[in-house]
């Protein structure tokens, strides 16, 4: 078979049929795994799909990954991360607490809009999630960084739930509303007449502001 001959079959061979590569596979999973859940969504992502794109076997990939919902709560762990370097830096900012509550706010439902299917793996998409490592950790800080914000001081207790849900109200209460807005709006269910980003934006603003008043009251204990 001549050069030209042997080139042509390469173009038409499917890409599953690359050779295993030798570079670094559990990183070269990760990059494919959080491009695919941008590109093509959670449900187009399967195992199959995802050796294909990288160009290895399903045994590679078990050689790297546990499963594939490991690898998946990997990329949702590092989207915790990459969500609370923009809200720190808008926070360094921002001066007065009311002003940074909303701002929060606002990014959250940004950050839905623009990432929808990160957004969905990032808070509950996967089962068993806080058994993995990298995630809670990620989950956590985020958490603490919201805590601190609304109480100035760091109280949340990822060791003693039962304590932080008695004194870290207020953070599980505004989380609550920013990620139910950032939901309702990236699948849709709110219009906006306009359409437009600078509408929805301002939109969000008020309500954030209606809700952060709120805070403002002091905490009663439930009977």
């Amino acid at each position: 078979m001549n050069r030209s001959a042997k080139a042509a079959k390469a173009a038409r061979s499917p890409r599953s049929a690359r050779p295993y590569h030798k570079g670094n596979v559990a990183a070269d999973l990760f990059a494919a795994a959080s491009r695919l859940v941008e590109s093509e969504g959670l449900e187009g992502l399967t195992l199959r799909r995802l050796c294909r794109e990288v160009g290895v076997t399903a045994a590679n990939f078990y050689n790297h990954y546990p499963s594939l919902d490991h690898l998946l709560l990997d990329v949702a762990a590092a989207g915790h991360d990459d969500l609370q370097a923009r809200i720190n830096a808008v926070i360094k900012r921002t001066k007065s607490r009311t002003e940074q509550l909303v701002t929060i706010s606002t990014n959250l439902v940004e950050f839905g809009v623009e990432h929808p299917d990160l957004f969905r793996l990032m808070f509950g998409q996967v089962q068993g999630a806080q058994a993995h490592e990298r995630y809670r950790q990620a989950t956590d800080r985020a958490f603490a960084l919201l805590v601190r914000v609304i109480y100035g001081e760091d109280r949340y207790r990822s060791d003693d739930i039962s304590w932080s849900h008695t004194h870290c109200r207020k953070a599980y209460a505004h989380f609550s509303f920013s990620y139910g807005l950032a939901r309702v709006i990236s699948m849709g269910v709110i219009d906006f007449p306009s359409g437009t980003k600078a509408e929805r934006q301002q939109f969000v603003k008020e309500l954030a502001w209606t809700f952060v008043r709120g805070l403002d009251e002091p905490e009663h204990p439930i009977k």
